[in-house]
């Protein structure tokens, strides 16, 4: 049976003048490249000051890989 390792990582986006953006880019295709899998990702929306949901202000997303033979072994 596979066992997997998990991490996560929450992503504000910044605002410019073409819209929100989040630079993920370059970050997330390394993570790809180390062996990890977006398994989930996550709106993180923002409240106005009546509490009341208005906008998506980043992302929290989860991923996963396989674990090595060390760390299935320790």
């Amino acid at each position: 049976m596979t066992k997997w390792e998990y991490f996560d990582r929450m992503v504000l986006f910044s605002e410019t003048n073409e819209g929100m953006i989040s630079n993920l880019e370059t970050w997330i295709n390394a993570a790809g490249s180390e062996g990890w899998e977006l398994v989930s990702s996550i709106p993180l929306i923002a409240p106005n000051k009546d509490g009341i949901a208005y906008g998506t202000i980043g992302i929290h997303m989860v991923f996963k890989r396989p674990q090595t033979a060390e760390q299935t072994a320790g």
